[in-house]
Parts: C-alpha cells; sequence; structure tokens
C-alpha cells in the first residue's frame, strides 16, 4: 500500500497543482477581467452588446461591421480559453476588413460578462449568443458562419450539433475532442495517471460525440505544429465528421491561421457561403 501510495503521489501533487482547484472550471478556463486591447475605430465600427445568459446573467460582446464595404455575411466567433474579448477579437481582424460583420462575446466570468464559469454555463452562453444573434435585424438577410477556436473549437461543434438550423456554415480551428480527453492529454505530459485526470475532469458535453450530427458545410483547421490542442484531435474530428467538409493542414502555432494565412483564412470563409 505505501508503495503503491508513493508512486501516485507525485503525480497526483502535480496534477492537483496544475490544476488548481481540482475542478473542470480550474483546469480549462483563464478568465480575465480586465481589458487590455482595443479596437481601432477607424477601420471598422464597433458596437458593444449584451445579452442575457439563460441563467439571466449579462453577457457582453462586441458586434463589428466594416467601413466602406457591403456586408458580405455574418460571423460568429466563440473564442478560447483564456482572457476576454480583447484579447480575442483580432482573431477575426481580416474577416472584417473582407466585408463580414462579426460577433464576438465572453462566456459567464470573462471580461464584463456576469456570472461564473462552468461546462456548463459555457453551452448555454454559447446557445444564448447564437439567439441573440440570430433575432438582430443586420444579421437576418446574410449567411452566418459559426467560428470557434480552441475551447470555443469545441463549443461550435455542440452548438452547431443542438441549433445547426439557425447557421449556415461551421468553422473551428484548433479544438479538441472533449474535455475528459484534453485532460488526459496534458496529464499525460505531467506524468499523470489516467485515471486521476478522469475523475478530476469529467465530460459533460464532446465535440467529439456530435460533429457527425451537423449537415452543414464544415471547415475544420489545424496546425500540425499545435502545442496546445495536438494536431491528432483535429484529425478525428474531420474523420468522425459528415460531408460536406473539408480539412486544413496548416503551420504555425495554436490559432495562428488569421495571422499566417490572412488571404487564404479569408478566402475559405467567403467559399463557405458561396
Amino acid at each position: 500500500m505505501k508503495t503503491t501510495f508513493s508512486k501516485y503521489f507525485f503525480p497526483f501533487l502535480l496534477l492537483t497543482i496544475t490544476i488548481g482547484s481540482c475542478s473542470t472550471s480550474a483546469f480549462f478556463y483563464e478568465p480575465y477581467k480586465e481589458f487590455k486591447y482595443y479596437p481601432d475605430t477607424t477601420r471598422y465600427s464597433v458596437e458593444e452588446i449584451n445579452f442575457k445568459s439563460a441563467n439571466g446573467n449579462n453577457l457582453n460582446g462586441w458586434f463589428f461591421k466594416p467601413k466602406n464595404k457591403n456586408v458580405i455575411g455574418t460571423v460568429l466567433h466563440f473564442h478560447g480559453n483564456a482572457a476576454n474579448i480583447s484579447y480575442q477579437f483580432q482573431f477575426s481582424d481580416s474577416l472584417i476588413k473582407a466585408g463580414f460583420q462579426v460577433m464576438v462575446f465572453d462566456y459567464e466570468g470573462f471580461g464584463k460578462s456576469q456570472g461564473k464559469v462552468s461546462q456548463e454555463n459555457v453551452l448555454a452562453d454559447g446557445i444564448a449568443s447564437l439567439h441573440y444573434i440570430k433575432q438582430r435585424e443586420d444579421v437576418k438577410n446574410t449567411k452566418l458562419i459559426l467560428f470557434g477556436q480552441s475551447l470555443g473549437g469545441h463549443l461550435a461543434v455542440v452548438v452547431a450539433a443542438r441549433e445547426q438550423k439557425l447557421i449556415d456554415a461551421l468553422v473551428i480551428e484548433g479544438a479538441f475532442t472533449g474535455h475528459e480527453r484534453m485532460a488526459v492529454y496534458v496529464g499525460k505530459k505531467s506524468g499523470a495517471p489516467k485515471f486521476l485526470t478522469k475523475l478530476l475532469v469529467p465530460s459533460k458535453y464532446n465535440a467529439i460525440d456530435e460533429i457527425d450530427k451537423i449537415t452543414l458545410p464544415k471547415l475544420i483547421i489545424h496546425s500540425t505544429e499545435d502545442e496546445t490542442c495536438p494536431f491528432y484531435m483535429g484529425k478525428e474530428l474531420f474523420d468522425k465528421a459528415i460531408a460536406p467538409k473539408e480539412f486544413w493542414e496548416v503551420k504555425g502555432g495554436h490559432m495562428q491561421s488569421s495571422q499566417l494565412y490572412k488571404g487564404e483564412f479569408v478566402k475559405r470563409f467567403i467559399e463557405l457561403i458561396k
């Protein structure tokens, strides 16, 4: 018994430190309240938006419109697990310049959004944001692309599977297959036993279980050099998805396609709604 305890104590301690409170929220989410970066309003118009989550908390975001260009489509952007919209909106900058109107918002507990982040709340927030954007008059006559990156990519798959009548296409970048699987991947690199990781970080829902329900056009982007969410998870999502679908293999770090391949990035969004 003593030998077994010694064998697993250090990995367990390391994983506990990594996860913090040993909760799913502590492992997956790193919300910032303070804003650091702000949009350049000389290049596009920015509307601050507020809408309600399913539990009544206020969710905050930005709605961007191109200047001096006709709107060619709408993008609802689900951002990754860290910081807030002031850090994340720049991943959609090239889309706005090209003529897309883009909405990005903060999940509960991020930025100016009220509430507390959790798997359940993030999913509810994603669905609430989709319902909000669909009722806007300036969106009703446009094609809507749901775009998610990293944790937002995982979320976008689940939201799309459950609400696909409300969108026209799905784009995900650097997404993982499930909360538990991602935790196991990170834990393995720290030397933590798989059973402990699975115990500490259960999945309430998994993109890999939902993606084959989506019949809409899908673009899955993943870098072979992604050190945050492994490339094989992107491939697993693509393999499980049904047609129409496309896989765009890129180079560079996590969620960098919009920065490293700006022209191709925009082109692929436009092709989805033609």
